[in-house]
C-alpha cells in the first residue's frame, strides 16, 4: 500500500511539473522570424514538451533568444520610441501596406542611410519623441530634392512662407529648405512652437505640421461645441491629415517590432554617425570643397542640396555636410583655413598619447575632442588621425 502511494505521489508530481510549463501563449510569445532559430526539442530534460511550444521567439520558461545581428540604428530606434500606437483600423491598414511593399521600405530607408543618425542626433539633444525622426518617411521618402505640387521642398516639406517663418532662406543660389542642417532645425523648431500651442499634445501638433495650425484648432473648437472628444482621431480634418498621422505611427511601430514581430527589409545602417559639419564663411565653389575631401562634386551636393548654384554664400556661416572620414581629408589640405570658420590640425595618433594629454598639450577640452572626432569613449589608437580645434582667423 505504502509502495503505490508513494508512486502515485511520484506520478503526480512529474504530472504537475510538465503542467507548470507555460504555453507559448502564457509566455507572450510572438510570431517568429527568418533571424531567430527555434530551440532544439530536447532544450528541456525536464520531461517531454511539445515541439510548437518553441515556435515562437521565448522558450517556455520565457527567456529571450537573442537576435542574431549586430545592434544598428533600427535597434536604437526602436529601443527610444513612446509613443502609443493605437490598434485602429486606419493605423492596420497602412502597418499591412509598408509589410506588402517591401520594395518601398528598402529604397527609402536606403535613402534615409546618411542623414537618419545626424536627425536622431539633433531630435535626441532636444528631449524630443524619437518617431520624429521617422517624420521625413513619410514627408518625402528620405528625398532631399523632393518638390511638391503645393510647393513644398526637401526632407521636411516646407513651404516657402513656413520656411522663412521659421529662419530658412530662400534666395537665388540657395533653398534653406533643402539645406539638412537648417531645414532640419526648423523643422524642430516648429514642432516644438505647435507642441506648445496645442497643450503639449503631440498628435495634435503632428497633424498641425501636416494641415497648419488653423485647422487643427477649428477642429478641436467644433468637437468642443458638439460634447464630442478633442482627441486627434475624433476631429474632422483633411483626409491627407487623418492618414498622415497613422502613417507615422504605424510606420514607428513597425520599426520598433521589427527584430521579432515584423518581417521588413530595413536597410542595414550602423547606431553611428555618418556625416560632420564643416562651417565655411566665405563663398567657395563646392566642386573645391568636394576636391580638397576626396569627394566628388556630385557627391557633396548630394549631402547638402540647399546650395543650388554650386556656391556657399557670402557673408554667412554656411554650413557644410560631408562624410566624417572626408572631414579629416579636408583639414588636412593646407588651403583648409582659407575657407573654414573653424580650423583643424590633422594630428597622428603615436603609441603612449591619450586624450587627457592632448587635450592639455592644446589647451581644449577632453569633451571638446571627444566632440570634434565623434568619439564615444576614451579610447584612442595609434595610428589614427585626431582633429584638433585651432581658433580661426575669424576668431
Amino acid at each position: 500500500m505504502i509502495i503505490r502511494i508513494l508512486f502515485l505521489y511520484l506520478f503526480m508530481s512529474f504530472a504537475i511539473g510538465c503542467q507548470t510549463v507555460p504555453t507559448v501563449d502564457q509566455a507572450n510569445a510572438i510570431p517568429p522570424t527568418p533571424s531567430i532559430q527555434p530551440l532544439p526539442d530536447d532544450a528541456n530534460d525536464q520531461c517531454e514538451i511539445d515541439s510548437r511550444l518553441f515556435a515562437g521567439s521565448f522558450i517556455a520558461t520565457g527567456s529571450a533568444v537573442e537576435a542574431s545581428h549586430e545592434p544598428d540604428i533600427w535597434d536604437l530606434l526602436a529601443s527610444e520610441f513612446s509613443m502609443t500606437v493605437p490598434n485602429n483600423r486606419t493605423i492596420r491598414y497602412y502597418k499591412r501596406w509598408y509589410v506588402n511593399n517591401p520594395y518601398h521600405i528598402e529604397k527609402v530607408t536606403a535613402r534615409a542611410e546618411p542623414f537618419l543618425h545626424y536627425i536622431y542626433q539633433q531630435v535626441s539633444a532636444r528631449d524630443l519623441p524619437i518617431e520624429l525622426v521617422l517624420l521625413p518617411f513619410v514627408e518625402s521618402s528620405f528625398d532631399q530634392f523632393a518638390y511638391s505640387h503645393k510647393g513644398a521642398a526637401g526632407l521636411w516639406q516646407f513651404t516657402e512662407p513656413t520656411g522663412k517663418t521659421f529662419g530658412l532662406d530662400i534666395i537665388k543660389g540657395y533653398d534653406g529648405r533643402r539645406d539638412i542642417v537648417s531645414s532640419t532645425d526648423a523643422a524642430l523648431d516648429l514642432l516644438e512652437y505647435l507642441y506648445d500651442k496645442f497643450d503639449e499634445n503631440w498628435l495634435h501638433a503632428i497633424a498641425a505640421y501636416n494641415t497648419g495650425g488653423g485647422r487643427v484648432r477649428t477642429a478641436i473648437k467644433q468637437n468642443k461645441k458638439q460634447g464630442k472628444s478633442t482627441d486627434f482621431w475624433s476631429l474632422e480634418l483633411p483626409k491627407e491629415t487623418r492618414h498622415y498621422v497613422p502613417k507615422l505611427l504605424a510606420m514607428a511601430d513597425l520599426v520598433k517590432h521589427h527584430d521579432y514581430r515584423y518581417d521588413i527589409p530595413l536597410h542595414p545602417i550602423k547606431a553611428e554617425a555618418v556625416l560632420d559639419e564643416i562651417t565655411i564663411s566665405r563663398r567657395v565653389k563646392l566642386g573645391t570643397v568636394a576636391a580638397y575631401s576626396g569627394l566628388s562634386s556630385k557627391e557633396l551636393y548630394h549631402y547638402n542640396p540647399g546650395f543650388t548654384a554650386g556656391y556657399t554664400l557670402r557673408d554667412k556661416d554656411n554650413k557644410i555636410l560631408m562624410p566624417i572620414k572626408n572631414k579629416t581629408q579636408f583639414f588636412e589640405h593646407k588651403n583648409a583655413r582659407t575657407y573654414a570658420k573653424q580650423t583643424y590640425d590633422v594630428y597622428d595618433i603615436k603609441v603612449g598619447d591619450s586624450l587627457n594629454q592632448l587635450a592639455y598639450i592644446n589647451n581644449i577640452s577632453v569633451d571638446l575632442l571627444k566632440q570634434v572626432n565623434n568619439l564615444n569613449g576614451a579610447t584612442i589608437f595609434a595610428g589614427q588621425k585626431l582633429l584638433i580645434p585651432k581658433l580661426s582667423l575669424n576668431e
